[in-house]
């Protein structure tokens, strides 16, 4: 344990012990309780720390290391450019690769057969990276998801052999999975057998990309996700069995003349029926809400068998803190939040009330709803009306028709079930459909009214069972809501005005804004259909800023570390013009003119930036005035490749100059010079092409003269980026900081700069290199 956390941890129990003490409980009481939390607080930094020993030491960050072991996950097959690509976990055998050895490697294998499954062992050469995150200040943490999950290292695997296949006995899990599967392949056919599949598994790869989405944009994917519904759906059905079992061994017994010895097999029924629920958790992935509602089904059962009066909030304490003992990295994850306010929310609300059947059916699911909105908040989700109106009918009709249909095509029912699940999948899928074409405005939470939102989903659980002061807490909170963001989108309340360039690995995105106007150069890049910086930073980032549209998109020019993420922007925020370095991919084009096309009359189609310097004799592009962007264009004879063709962006943001040259090299910094010599002048210069050796020369540092140099690169990337050579051209002389050590780089209206990985982070964040950028953070510009 980190000798700075010795204190803190000390005082927990200290404090806890003062609190209980003067709640007027017994010292003995206060001092188990207390004596108890420090005991879990002490099995959590363990394991934490014996994590931290198992992974990837930072020091063979990108190192080939020989591996061998056994695929533990299903394996997922991709196929790019006639390439097969598998993405699977390989368990690894004992190895000396870190402290306590590599336990499992999430890796990815081009050129894998086509028959490879589950339980194939492999022999390896694999490069290997330690899990680390963008640092952007939000809630995701993806090196704790890694650690949660007991991965270690991630990478590729440069050249393997399948040295086992699979027995039949190997990985019996993800043996009977597949055997549920092609039970349902035979009762289901086409994207029915896909969907539901992940329905009954908790198999998000199994819904098409369009299908998640859409579950996303009308606010039913909590109903999706394998979760306690589930859970209790199959626990109450495994009951029937048990519960016919013990009758007929009743009756045996009763012929026998031993009816007393029922009385000890009273257990049986509940004893089959969480032995079922816990295979069913297991082959379902065993996520932080499989695993809470199993223990709480298990305390429900040892009530209904021993009755006793014990309150419904013990019991979720209770399962909150077995779920912690299990896992103690659980809180990190956004299922812990979201499983246990819904369950917190069910219980406060409900607890001691009385209602119909009706309202026990349908009133729960929206209770949960409204009651996570401050959860979504924090997540970076969004909510709007529409999901009100999905939830009406998706809510009945997933709980009561398609869930039980779902499950019960596993069993040999299958072939009667079949036909209504897909008849009821195509009543969900068209009923979303509808919804979804309502273009209903999307409500973003300002980070201002998420307390107010806690607030007033506190008082909804304290008001009490009846459905009249729902109502009226509910839509009064959407009011509240829908007014903060009129006055937002209309100008009337300015945002805080700030630059960002954002933490993206090899690539770029830089956001501006001075509170009223918004402009966004570059999205960084994307890396698959389901995934980019766009998506998962820069919309989140710019929600949590209040920015809502965007007045300028400038995408320097077509490469994917650039562009990556234009089709993600385009869909999540109004954009009023789009400005290029070179046409982009048939896929943005189309993009655009949809929104065109759909009477967005602020949206024009992409301006190649190099010819709006040259109109009417200007190079301006006036946004307010205090923010002003100016295109230096690039003599065509130079645009001799894709870099060549960037936008080179001077922008004059309050008081300050930054000059933001896309992946130009040294020839057109040359031209440049020549054509505006001193004008290039800057206070702060992201360096060009991620601090690539063919660009930021002298000349153009002794032309350029700025105060800080920034540099997006990924940490430590294959181009070496920021070259040494650049850096030694620097010297002592500029200030300067890297994305890939110091995260995402802010820099305030007033001219400080602040340094995402320079404030507090959770100590498995630390690596050595990270704080050499560190003396920028503070550093204010003259």
């Amino acid at each position: 344990m980190s000798p700075k956390l010795l204190f803190p941890l000390a005082a927990i129990p200290v404090l806890v012990f003062v609190v209980c003490f003067r709640a007027k409980r017994t010292v003995l009481a206060s001092c188990l309780i207390a004596l108890f939390l420090a005991a879990c607080v002490g099995w959590g930094s363990y394991f934490t720390d014996r994590q931290l020993q198992h992974r990837l030491p930072p020091e063979q960050y990108g190192s080939d290391l020989a591996v061998r072991g056994c695929i533990s996950s299903e394996v997922e097959l991709q196929h790019r450019s006639g390439r097969t690509v598998g993405r699977f976990v390989l368990l690894l055998e004992p190895s000396s690769h870190s402290p306590l050895g590599l336990r499992q490697i999430r890796v990815s294998w081009f050129d894998a057969p086509a028959e490879l499954q589950a339980g194939d062992c492999l022999e390896a050469i694999a490069r290997l990276k330690t899990p680390r995150s963008y640092a952007n200040g939000l809630p995701y943490d993806y090196v704790a998801s890694m650690m949660f999950q007991g991965v270690d290292a991630t990478g590729y695997l440069r050249h393997a052999t399948v040295i086992n296949t699979a027995p039949d006995h190997a990985d019996w899990v993800m043996r009977l999975k597949q055997r549920l599967k092609h039970r349902l392949s035979g009762a289901l056919s086409g994207e029915a057998q896909r969907w539901v599949a992940g329905l009954v598994f908790g198999d998000k790869k199994a819904f098409t990309h369009s299908q998640w989405q859409q579950v996303r944009d009308t606010g039913t994917l909590h109903l999706l996700v394998v979760s306690g519904l589930h859970v209790g759906i199959v626990g109450v059905l495994s009951l029937f069995p048990g519960v016919v079992m013990l009758r007929i061994v009743a009756l045996a017994l009763s012929l026998v003349r031993r009816p007393a010895s029922v009385e000890h097999l009273r257990w049986f029924p509940p004893l089959l029926a969480l032995i079922i629920t816990a295979v069913y958790v297991w082959v379902a992935g065993s996520g932080i809400s499989l695993l809470r509602a199993w223990v709480m089904f298990a305390v429900v059962l040892l009530i209904w068998q021993n009755p006793r009066r014990i309150r419904r909030t013990t019991v979720l304490i209770f399962a909150a803190l077995m779920v912690m003992v299990i896992n103690p990295l659980s809180w990190t994850q956004a299922g812990f939040a979201y499983s246990f306010a819904a369950v917190a929310a069910l219980v406060l609300y409900f607890e001691g009330q009385r209602n119909s059947k009706l309202t026990a059916i349908f009133l729960p699911q929206f209770v949960v709803l409204i009651c996570l909105l401050p959860i979504m908040t924090y997540w970076g989700q969004s909510s709007s009306a529409g999901h009100l109106i999905a939830n009406l009918f998706a809510i009945p009709l997933v709980t009561l028709v398609i869930l039980p249909l779902a499950l019960s095509c596993v069993t040999p029912l299958a072939t009667l079930t079949g036909p209504w699940i897909t008849t009821a999948g195509e009543w969900f899928w068209s009923w979303l459909d509808i919804v979804d074409g309502l273009g209903l405005p999307s409500i973003y939470v300002p980070t201002g009214t998420s307390l107010f939102i806690f607030a007033v989903s506190l008082g909804l659980w304290l008001l009490g069972a009846r459905l009249l002061p729902l109502l009226v807490s509910v839509l009064l909170m959407w009011a509240a809501v829908f007014a903060v963001n009129v006055f937002e989108l209309s100008g009337a309340v300015s945002q805080k005005a700030g630059l960002w360039l954002v933490d993206s690995g090899q690539g770029q995105a830089l956001l501006v804004s001075d509170g009223a106007h918004h402009v966004l150069i570059d999205t960084g890049p994307a890396f698959g259909e389901q995934f980019s910086v766009a998506s998962s930073a820069l919309v989140p980032i710019m929600r949590r800023e209040g920015i809502h549209q965007l007045d300028a998109l400038v995408i320097s020019h077509g490469d994917n570390d650039h562009a990556g993420g234009v089709d993600d922007i385009l869909k999540a925020v109004n954009v009023n013009r789009l400005l290029v370095g070179e046409d982009l991919s048939l896929s943005s084009k189309k993009a655009v003119t949809e929104k065109a096309e759909q009477g967005e009359e602020k949206v024009q189609l992409q301006t190649d930036c190099h010819q709006l310097a040259k109109e009417a004799g200007t190079q301006a592009y006036v946004l307010f005035d205090a923010f002003q962007l100016t295109f230096l264009p690039v003599p065509e004879a130079e645009r001799t490749n894709a870099n060549n063709h960037s936008c080179v962006v001077m922008i004059e943001w309050m008081t300050f100059r930054i000059l933001v040259p896309g992946d130009i090299d040294m020839d057109v910094e040359r031209s440049l010079i020549a054509a505006h010599g001193d004008n290039l002048k800057a206070d702060v210069l992201v360096a060009a092409h991620h601090g690539s050796r063919s660009s930021t020369s002298n000349m153009w540092l002794n032309t350029v003269r700025p105060n800080v140099v920034l540099f997006s690169a990924g940490y430590r990337n294959s181009f070496g980026h920021p070259h040494p050579d650049v850096l030694k051209r620097l010297g002592d002389r500029v200030v300067h900081a890297n994305t890939a050590t110091a995260g995402m780089i802010t820099l305030s209206s007033e001219g400080r700069f602040s340094l995402e990985r320079a404030k507090w982070l959770p100590h498995w964040h630390a690596t050595a290199d990270d704080e050499r950028d560190f003396s920028l953070h503070g550093h204010v510009l003259e």
